[in-house]
């Protein structure tokens, strides 16, 4: 999975540089940033890549942005939602009913979260350390 990453992201002429921040290999998933020269304003934003393995190796499948408080690639099953926390107080995310799984960066400034799911129109809540929530994305039924 590590060595796909790598290829393609050496593939891409326009990004002159890139980093991956963590692999976690039982969910098929690599956080990493990626420098463009002429793209300031996206630059080193975390983004997620999603990889299957098939009979001839591993296909690098999905990605998605984590940089806001959340973000989905819904093209196909398995879903990928993640975002991104910087306020201390932020203890938890939960995508329907699971809790989402966080990867420190910046020296735990940031937590990343992301969840893979089936369902493409999930509800996303923050649970903050006092128990209280805040809803980042409702689903009006």
């Amino acid at each position: 999975m590590e060595d796909v990453f790598h290829k393609e992201m050496k593939s891409l002429e326009d990004v002159d540089d890139y980093s991956l921040i963590k692999k976690v290999e039982e969910d098929n998933i690599i956080l990493f940033t990626s420098y463009i020269q002429e793209d300031e304003e996206n630059n080193n934003q975390i983004k997620i890549g999603h990889f299957n393995k098939t009979d001839s190796g591993w296909v690098w499948d999905k990605t998605a942005n984590c940089n806001g408080k959340w973000s989905g690639t819904l093209e196909n099953m398995p879903y990928l939602w993640c975002g991104t926390l910087t306020e201390p107080r932020h203890e938890k995310v939960y995508v329907g009913d699971t809790e989402a799984k966080m990867i420190e960066v910046d020296g735990g400034v940031k937590r990343v979260w992301y969840h893979l799911s089936e369902n493409e129109n999930e509800e996303i809540k923050v649970v903050f350390t006092d128990g209280s929530e805040e809803w980042l994305k409702e689903v009006i039924k």
